[in-house]
């Protein structure tokens, strides 16, 4: 019985270790990533996106940034969450423009992108993902990429829209710093061809802002949240909708340099409830944790097989 209570607690003691050592392993990594390389990889391996071709599946949800390096590919988040670390608070509050090394009462404070375009990838379509908790929702600054049916919550901005030529449609952008916010790459220049609608802002703090040139206001055309038919789903819009259909009667005026002239009266999409996830392992973490995990299970092993040996002399000694 003392060997059966040994063997039981070093299993624990094993089990335990291997979980303090996934704890630790991420509080020292606050950025953790999912990389989609531009040979088109998956890194880490474990990390639960399927690749087959120039499509990439989750199958699972994801604690960690994704970053894409990769042009022309299309990214199905298949209705699973990617997970970041912004927890809301104002200790954590990292503030857009002011740049990435923020600190606040003597601690930096981590930032972080959900979607993440480096290295210049573009022509990406992003689609059916449910991204929460981060600096900046989605940061697509390159040209000619398609963001849709993605709901975007708890973050500091929802969507960074800086590149022209793209398209972002069908989204949810809720409770939100920021929902989307409209930026540069470079003084002086604006996104050009954007076609942004049938998205639903929903009690972000301030559903759309931007960065505000004075000098070049002035010569600016109005930008204009259509299609040229219809607009977006605006949850502070009071309006009205007088012939009923659907389209309210009155432009969503945000400033004099932007409006939305046909504000949708009803949300498209609704917010997806937060459900049980699975964490990613950081690059760099798998060998030490599966391996501790493994020496679990070869001692399990040895120590079972121990026990049946033990059981079948016994037997054979009654026996004779």
């Amino acid at each position: 019985m003392n060997h059966q209570k040994l063997a039981v607690g070093i299993i624990v003691l094993i089990l335990v270790s291997s979980a303090l050592l996934f704890f630790l392993s991420m509080q020292g990594s606050p950025r953790a990533r999912v990389f989609i390389r531009a040979n088109g990889s998956v890194e880490p391996a474990a990390a639960p996106i399927e690749r087959n071709g120039d499509n990439y599946t989750f199958t699972d949800d994801v604690h960690a940034e994704l970053v894409i390096e990769k042009s022309h590919v299309v990214i199905d988040g298949a209705g699973h969450t990617l997970h970041g670390p912004y927890n809301g608070t104002t200790e954590n509050l990292w503030v857009i423009g002011n740049g990435s090394d923020q600190v606040t009462g003597g601690t930096q404070i981590p930032y972080s992108i959900g979607v993440d375009l480096s290295g210049g990838a573009s022509s990406l379509t992003i689609m059916n993902l449910d991204i929460r908790n981060f600096s900046i929702g989605a940061y697509i600054w390159t040209a000619r990429n398609s963001f849709f049916n993605n709901s975007v919550s708890e973050c500091v901005v929802g969507v960074l829209l800086s590149g022209s030529e793209n398209k972002i449609g069908r989204n949810l952008m809720a409770t939100n710093e920021v929902g989307l916010f409209f930026g540069t790459n470079e003084p002086g220049t604006v996104p050009l061809n954007l076609t942004v609608s049938h998205n639903s802002f929903v009690d972000n703090i301030r559903q759309l802002g931007g960065c505000l040139c004075q000098e070049s206001n002035i010569s600016e055309p109005i930008h204009t949240w259509d299609d040229g038919e219809e607009g977006n789903y605006w949850s502070d819009y009071d309006g009205t909708d007088a012939n009923g259909d659907g389209v309210g009667d009155t432009p969503y005026v945000f400033d004099v340099q932007n409006e939305d002239r046909y504000p949708l009266m009803e949300s498209l999409v609704q917010l997806k409830k937060g459900t049980e996830s699975t964490m990613v392992l950081p690059v760099g973490f798998e060998i030490s944790a599966l391996a501790a995990i493994a020496v679990a299970a070869i001692i399990s092993g040895v120590l079972l097989s121990a026990r049946r040996r033990k059981r079948n002399r016994i037997s054979a000694d009654n026996v004779s």
